[in-house]
């Protein structure tokens, strides 16, 4: 690890705990501070990107997500709480889940219906990979289920 990457440590845990604790819009700043300094930390992006789904900022939570699993594929994985396995689960399952909302806005709702069944797809695609690679995350594991067979 880099001594940058050293630094930016405790401002990630500390943009976490900021979350935690109801600073949404603190930890946002802290996360895009850090990846100012560091834009191929795939942990940051991945927790910007939750925040902006639980705020309904679909498009954004996206690319936030996206840039992070391309991070987290090349092996730029930087937190080591959990194992590789584990963190691209939770990759994968936030991109199903950003997908899934995705399918819930009026533009995919009332759009073409294959553009609408692709994203479907690829919403439940994310969620196989996430419980393939961990067999634990059941969450995974229910969504990519259940939306299976909305598909049908």
């Amino acid at each position: 690890m880099s001594e940058q990457e050293d630094t930016l440590g405790p401002q990630f845990m500390a943009a976490l705990e900021k979350r935690r604790s109801g600073d949404v819009t603190g930890a946002e700043d802290m996360l895009k501070e850090i990846l100012q300094a560091e834009p191929r930390l795939p942990e940051p992006r991945l927790e910007l990107g939750h925040i902006y789904l639980e705020a309904g900022r679909i498009p954004e939570a996206e690319s936030e997500i996206r840039e992070g699993l391309r991070w987290l594929e090349q092996g730029g994985q930087w937190v080591e709480d959990l194992s590789e396995q584990q963190a691209l689960s939770l990759a994968h399952g936030l991109l199903g889940e950003v997908l899934r909302a995705k399918c819930e806005t009026d533009d995919a709702v009332f759009g073409n219906e294959e553009d609408f069944k692709a994203l479907l797809k690829e919403s439940r695609s994310n969620f196989e990979k996430a419980a393939e690679l961990d067999p634990e995350n059941a969450y995974a594991a229910h969504h990519a289920f259940f939306l299976g067979l909305e598909e049908e």
